[in-house]
């Protein structure tokens, strides 16, 4: 019989929205973004949420983990 993975920090999946401007740190240098995406990855036999993130200033994309982003501004309904 299948099991689903538990999902770590499922309740950050409602603090955030496609469209949000993030901030998080990659190393020692601050960065900042726009929500693309949010989705579920599976790893070590447990599932996490990330948002694909338009980094601005870089003009790429990128994976994060959502609990290493802070929201600073929120799209509006």
């Amino acid at each position: 019989m299948y099991e689903e993975l538990p999902i770590i920090g499922k309740d950050l999946i409602e603090q955030f929205s496609v469209g949000d401007l993030v901030s998080w740190k990659r190393l020692v240098q601050d960065k900042t973004g726009i929500i693309l995406e949010i989705f579920i990855t599976e790893a070590s036999s447990r599932q996490f949420p990330f948002a694909k993130i338009y980094i601005m200033g870089e003009d790429i994309r990128d994976n994060v983990l959502l609990s290493n982003l802070t929201n600073l501004s929120r799209v509006q309904d």
